[in-house]
């Protein structure tokens, strides 16, 4: 008997189709019950949120669903079944060491599946600058060593990192570096710690205002001198084509005339190659002048030595903390003493030497990590105001080919 294999096919396929298509509209249509519990930053305490805003894009459709219905961390909201990125924004308060703090916070979570009827997910919060963005992502404070084994001079470099999702202007921006040491601890009077920064040395970035945007995403290197040093010292870096460089005149730097000089606002800028500074990133309020004319800073201390005192009184300059928009403490692993922030600015500390002379630290650096990949690709960089946390210590500099 012969059966006619087209026949019996028509309707199978067509009743095959059918089940599909009414599969997938069911899917389509099905709403997941997802219960969003949202986990504080570690070691704060008296955590609260407000103008949270929490947006669910559904990859494949890019349709976007955006609730602030958050309500003791945790936040209900009924999705159909898909895939999400998951991004969140807000406000932040805490205490800290006794003192309450307002910050930003934020949270990202890539590519969510949701299925089912209900599910349940956590989303860690992460701490940002209050109307800042820029960060410091890597600081290449060591040098290096020539194949001979000698110390080799005016390599060192930072990264300037734009941490936000818009364009900004690099121009004005400040480096500066800490008056007080992380392996000495004094007793400092006045002590302003709470409120500023004791600032030894500041550079400044030139410009108009609007002369040197950086996307999101991108970062610009200030350096010292600013040649190729593998020309001089094979161990050392390229950096000929650093966005900018500080330069002094009385001293042997090699000026780049391709490469915009940093301002220098107060005293030689010389990071120091063990790691006993901190750094901040900053604003000023109202200027350079402002600045020089209103924010010195008289001090003094007693020096103990042997068990003698000997008084010193001392004077700098300071940064009050409103104005920075990043900090990282640096240290000697074995020689730490202490942060000389303010903890609001940053509780931790990183480092690239174990003890004061470890030649190992030459050639390192330290550099922010990864906390997540934007929609949009870009890394977004751990920005906890934790140094310990937020850095990887000792690592290769990014620059180094």
């Amino acid at each position: 008997m012969k059966i006619n294999l087209r026949a019996l096919c028509l309707p199978l396929c067509a009743l095959l189709c059918l089940t599909a298509c009414k599969k997938d509209k069911q899917l389509g249509s099905k709403e997941v019950a997802l219960t969003l519990r949202l986990e504080n930053p570690q070691g704060l305490a008296a955590v609260s949120l407000s103008g949270v805003k929490i947006t669910f894009r559904e990859i494949n459709s890019g349709k976007e669903t955006v609730s602030s219905n958050v309500s003791g961390n945790t936040l209900s909201v009924s999705l159909a079944e898909g895939a999400y990125d998951i991004s969140l924004d807000g406000n932040i308060s805490y205490q800290l060491e006794g003192k309450t703090i307002t910050g930003k916070t934020g949270a990202l979570k890539q590519g969510l599946v949701l299925t089912g009827a209900q599910h349940t997910e956590s989303l860690k919060l992460f701490l940002g600058q209050a109307g800042g963005g820029f960060v410091i992502q890597e600081i290449f404070f060591t040098g290096t060593l020539s194949p001979e084994g000698k110390q080799y001079l005016g390599d060192k470099y930072f990264k300037i990192y734009n941490n936000s999702g818009e364009t900004l202007y690099a121009d004005g921006l400040v480096i500066a570096q800490s008056a007080f040491q992380t392996a000495t601890k004094e007793k400092y009077t006045p002590d302003v710690m709470s409120s500023a920064v004791a600032v030894e040395s500041v550079i400044m970035i030139p410009g108009s205002g609007k002369q040197y945007p950086v996307l999101p995403g991108k970062y610009i290197v200030v350096s010292e001198d600013a040649i190729n040093h593998k020309t001089n010292n094979a161990n050392s870096i390229d950096l000929s084509k650093a966005d900018f460089e500080f330069f002094y005149e009385d001293s042997d730097d090699i000026d780049n005339p391709q490469v915009p000089n940093m301002e220098t606002v107060y005293s030689k800028f010389n990071p120091n190659n063990r790691g006993y500074n901190s750094y901040v990133l900053a604003r000023f309020e109202k200027g350079v002048n402002d600045f020089l004319s209103n924010y010195k800073y008289d001090f003094s201390y007693d020096f103990v030595n042997d068990g003698v005192s000997f008084p010193v009184e001392s004077n700098e300059y300071k940064i009050p903390n409103s104005w920075i928009l990043d900090a990282v403490n640096l240290s000697v692993q074995s020689e730490f003493q202490w942060i000389v922030t303010d903890p609001a600015l940053d509780m931790g500390w990183t480092f690239c030497a174990k003890v004061s002379d470890d030649a190992a630290r030459y050639g390192k650096s330290v550099r922010r990590r990864v906390l997540a990949i934007a929609v949009d690709g870009r890394e977004i960089l751990k920005d906890t105001n934790n140094s310990t946390n937020d850095f990887e210590a000792g690592l290769r500099p990014s620059l180094m080919k």
